[in-house]
Order: structure tokens, then C-alpha cells, then sequence
């Protein structure tokens, strides 16, 4: 944990999907900045994410429209509360996946309600055009990348949708074919399996609905970050509002590469703090660069 008045400015690290589980919001209730936001997010998509957060079930926790919106909002209210607790403007920040977007709000770049508007668009546009449990994703940890594109060779309709670190990929496309993708590495794999995801993100299958998602937040008005946003595409950074809320739109069909995001973080030099529950981007920041250490967030600021 960060000692909130003497620690350095750090850059930040917002986690995605699947790092939501029940009782992720312990300690937080009673943090109102936490609270004020997660009541506007609920108010805004009509969902219990409190109740969902501190309770479960995981089914419900994790379901396709829940999950996103409960990941964003909570790692936005962890990163308010510690602000209001007087810890420095971050250097810089990323977001790995759909945790784009919590640093896109972080940043000021978008209000929370566009950020979810964001989520609720992608859900609505890629459910119509795929239809539920046609599309999906896949986990492949431990098996070497020349292995993952010999296997996909023979997959045309999969791509590499996340390089998550030297040995650790997802991949997108079509369920048959994930399944099959699976069992044929699976017996070399540390791990492998289907993530509980209906959508083929972070590829070409999602390219084609970026106009409508588009015209869906034409009226949003991206300001200014506060602080640079980390492409998870390529590792550059973002210093308009423009670039980055256009990064945010074009990241649901953009390959992650966490390792070109780990090269910025090493040439920023900063030190490095996860904002949101868990420690996903811990691991995989230390899994790509073993000096690193990333400090976390997920538990309350001592008052």
C-alpha cells in the first residue's frame, strides 16, 4: 500500500474484466468518494453493483452487462478516494483492456456516464451482430508464441487478441474453433481455457461495428487528461483528449500488447501502482519485466 501523503507521483495501472469477485468492495463502503461513484454508475445502468460486489453471486458478478461496469466503477472510485487522501497526480496511466477506460476517466478525458455509454454500446452492437455464445475468446498461458501462430494457421477465423506477456496470449473468434484451438494446446499449456466473455475483443471481427459505436457517443466531448493514457496497443502515449477517447473507441477492435506497454512503463521510470481489485497487472507486469514491482491500491487509504 502507498503511504497517501509522502509516496512519489506513480503511474498507474487500471485492471480489466475478470479481476471481479464477491466482497472486492470490502473496506470501501464507507469511502464516500467510492460511494458517490458507484451510486452514479448504478444510477446510470440500472444494475446492483454494490449488492453484486459485496454479495455475488459470481454469476451475476460476472455476467456479460454487470462485470465491465462494476470493474470500471469501482477502480474509478478506488483511484478518487486515494486522490481525496491526498496522493499525487499519477504520472501517466494504463489500462489493460476494457481498464482503458478507467483511466480514460481517471484522466477527466470522459465522465463516467461515457465511459459506460462506451461499454453499453459495444454489449448492444456486438450481441446483434454475433448473436450470444457464437463469439468468444480464449487464455493460453505457458505455451511459447511461435507455438500459438503455428496453431492458428490453421484457424483462419481466430486472431492473437491479447499479448499479455512472453507466454501469455488470449485469442478471438468463432467458439467451435476456440474449442478446438484449446484442446490442441491445452496439453502443453500451464493453463488454457475459454473466458466467460461473448464477444471476440481486441480484433478484426470487431472492426466493423466501430462506426456505429461511434455515432452511438457523438455527442461526447472529450477534455483534456490530466495525465498522459498508455496506448495498450502500442505503448505511445496519449496527451490530448481527442487521441485518447479515440483510443478508447478504436481499443474494442486493437490488439493488447502488455509488453510494449511494459517498455513505457521502464522508460517512464516512475513508480508503478495498481488501481482496482486484485493484482492482475502485478503479475503480468512482473511475469514481461521481473525488476518491476507494482504496488497496490485495492485496499483503503489509512485515514
Amino acid at each position: 500500500m502507498l503511504e497517501t501523503m509522502s509516496a512519489p507521483a506513480s503511474t498507474l495501472l487500471f485492471p480489466g474484466q475478470g479481476t471481479e469477485v464477491p466482497g472486492m468492495s470490502r473496506g470501501w463502503e464507507g469511502h464516500e468518494a467510492w460511494a458517490e461513484t458507484l451510486g452514479v454508475a448504478e444510477s446510470h445502468t440500472g444494475r446492483p453493483l454494490r449488492r453484486a460486489m459485496v454479495e455475488g453471486p459470481l454469476d451475476l458478478l460476472r455476467s456479460q452487462r454487470l462485470a465491465p461496469c462494476a470493474v470500471l466503477a469501482h477502480s474509478v472510485g478506488i483511484y478518487r478516494a486515494w486522490r481525496g487522501a491526498g496522493m499525487a497526480l499519477p504520472v501517466a496511466a494504463a489500462g489493460h483492456s476494457m481498464g482503458f477506460y478507467s483511466a480514460l476517466v481517471a484522466a477527466g478525458v470522459v465522465p463516467l456516464e461515457a465511459a459506460l455509454d462506451l461499454i453499453s454500446a459495444v454489449e448492444d452492437l456486438s450481441e446483434a451482430a454475433f448473436g450470444r455464445g457464437a463469439m468468444g475468446m480464449a487464455f493460453l498461458i505457458g505455451v511459447p508464441e511461435l507455438e500459438v501462430h503455428r496453431a492458428l494457421a490453421d484457424h483462419p477465423g481466430l486472431v492473437l487478441s491479447n499479448r499479455n506477456g512472453q507466454a501469455q496470449f488470449t485469442v478471438s473468434g468463432p467458439v467451435p474453433a476456440l474449442e478446438i484451438l484449446v484442446g490442441r494446446l491445452e496439453p502443453a499449456a500451464l493453463k488454457a481455457g475459454l473466458l466467460p466473455v461473448q464477444h471476440p475483443l481486441h480484433g478484426p471481427h470487431m472492426a466493423a461495428l466501430l462506426p456505429a459505436i461511434t455515432r452511438r457517443l457523438a455527442a461526447v466531448r472529450p477534455a483534456e487528461p490530466a495525465f498522459p493514457l498508455i496506448s495498450h496497443f502500442d505503448g505511445r502515449l496519449l496527451t490530448t483528449g481527442a487521441a485518447a477517447w479515440d483510443e478508447g473507441i478504436a481499443s474494442v477492435a486493437l490488439p493488447v500488447d502488455w509488453l510494449a506497454v511494459v517498455a513505457r512503463l521502464k522508460a517512464l521510470g516512475a513508480p508503478l501502482a495498481e488501481c482496482g481489485h486484485g493484482r492482475q497487472l502485478a503479475g503480468l507486469t512482473r511475469w514481461a519485466e521481473r525488476d518491476l514491482v507494482v504496488a497496490s491500491l485495492q485496499d483503503p487509504p489509512r485515514s
